[in-house]
């Protein structure tokens, strides 16, 4: 057994526990962290949609209601 096929076995055997002791992150963990990154991008693009109506709408309101005050005077 030669040292390069020792240290391939050990690696293999313990790369779980090197992983998760030294915080390494995978593909997989990568590919996740993407995808979660492009929903949360999705998801802003529909926050700023809402805002900009709801700010429309509460400008509407606001018109509204100094429009009914001034007919109380």
């Amino acid at each position: 057994m030669n040292l390069d096929n020792y240290l391939s076995g050990y690696l293999d055997r313990r790369m779980n526990q090197i992983i998760e002791e030294w915080q390494l992150a995978t593909r997989g963990d990568l590919t996740d962290i993407t995808q979660r990154f492009h929903r949360v991008q999705d998801e802003l693009a529909g926050l700023k949609s809402f805002e900009r109506d709801t700010a429309s709408r509460l400008g509407n309101l606001e018109t509204r209601v100094r429009l009914l005050k001034e007919r109380q005077k």
